[in-house]
């Protein structure tokens, strides 16, 4: 690579991890087109791009032994992969891309209109998945209730010229923040595309 390109998050996957595996003689099987094979890859590169670089090399190493098939050479299935990655480095939350699609579509401006930004992103962070059952609605909508009470009640205290305790305080600051940053997920309605580099 010469020193004006810039190198992608995608190109570093590839650099520290799905090259030195193909020379280690990982393939797909007879059956998989040049180009499903691509996307595969491509699509793996973007799931693990949050790794940092000792966490790519961690893995590589890992996945050596981790080949399907009787000659242990073919991709180990995705769900293989991204559960032996999370053992070497948790994902952070606000790189899932399914959250940040939720947020950016239909469903976070409904949490938006209810006031239930936060707890939204609450149950993301306690289940890294949306709160799309009846019972998970519900525990939304019970802890959105909760907060705007406390909210509610701080911010009565401090326009009354009253002081609120400093756990309090720092719990009010974090809870703004957090409808800030949220809110910014709902206003970003561009694409978020799996090729980002």
């Amino acid at each position: 690579m010469d020193d004006d390109t810039v190198e992608t998050k995608r190109d570093r996957v590839r650099r520290l991890l799905l090259d030195p595996l193909k020379a280690d003689g990982f393939r797909f099987a007879k059956g998989v087109k040049a180009e499903d094979a691509r996307t595969r890859l491509d699509r793996m590169a973007d799931d693990l791009a949050y790794l940092n670089d000792d966490g790519l090399i961690a893995l590589r190493l890992s996945l050596r032994t981790k080949g399907e098939g009787s000659a242990r050479c073919f991709w180990p299935m995705p769900a293989t992969v991204l559960g032996l990655a999370e053992s070497f480095q948790r994902r952070p939350l606000d790189e899932l891309p399914q959250l940040l699609r939720w947020f950016a579509s239909a469903a976070g401006s409904a949490a938006l209109l209810g006031d239930r930004l936060v707890a939204e992103y609450w149950f993301w962070t306690m289940h890294k998945r949306p709160p799309v059952k009846p019972m998970d609605k519900k525990i939304v909508a019970d802890k959105a209730a909760d907060w705007r009470r406390r909210v509610e009640l701080a911010e009565d205290r401090l326009q009354r010229g009253r002081t609120i305790p400093d756990d309090d305080a720092q719990w009010l600051e974090w809870y703004r923040g957090k409808v800030t940053y949220v809110e910014g997920l709902v206003g970003n309605r561009a694409d978020i595309s799996e090729d980002a580099a």
